[in-house]
């Protein structure tokens, strides 16, 4: 069994889709849409093809609003965010980070994510393994991140002026 065909069973509980593959030097890559170049295929962006295909399909994210891997300056390094959402202004709305499927899902990788959100001071965060999804909203009110049992929509993320 090739490499493809390996990663391809590895089961997710987000969305299948139609994706297009090639093989070079018995690499596997897949064809990102947002990037708009095949990128070597492995088991995270397994996870991340999958949650931009969902973000874009059926929460309603424009796929030119979407940034994959944006280089962000955090004081003394830089930080890539798997995926940033962005409203029409170009303000950062949700910041999803995607680990591999066998990643447990932990605080440490919660801290990852407010690490980001330091710089970007996002609405939403979301952690994904491509199994189990988990996802915060910024309440104003008291200034602090609340676990949410969904992935907001597009429209949920709209800037309200």
């Amino acid at each position: 069994m090739d490499k493809i065909n390996r990663l391809h069973m590895l089961p997710l509980t987000l969305p299948s889709f139609d994706y297009k593959t090639k093989q070079v030097l018995n690499k596997a890559y897949i064809l990102d849409p947002v990037r708009k170049k095949y990128v070597l295929l492995t088991p995270e962006e397994w996870v991340r093809q999958h949650m931009l295909h969902y973000l874009i399909h059926h929460c309603g994210y424009p796929k030119g609003l979407c940034c994959l891997e944006k280089r962000i300056y955090g004081g003394k390094r830089y930080y890539r965010p798997d995926i940033i959402c962005c409203d029409t202004l170009g303000t950062a709305k949700m910041v999803v980070e995607c680990k591999a499927p066998y990643i447990t899902l932990t605080n440490a990788t919660l801290g990852q994510m407010m690490q980001y959100n330091r710089q970007l001071a996002v609405m939403h965060l979301v952690v994904t393994n491509g199994i189990n999804h988990f996802c915060w909203q910024w309440e104003a009110a008291s200034r602090q991140f609340q676990a949410i049992s969904y992935i907001p929509t597009y429209d949920a993320c709209r800037p309200t002026h």
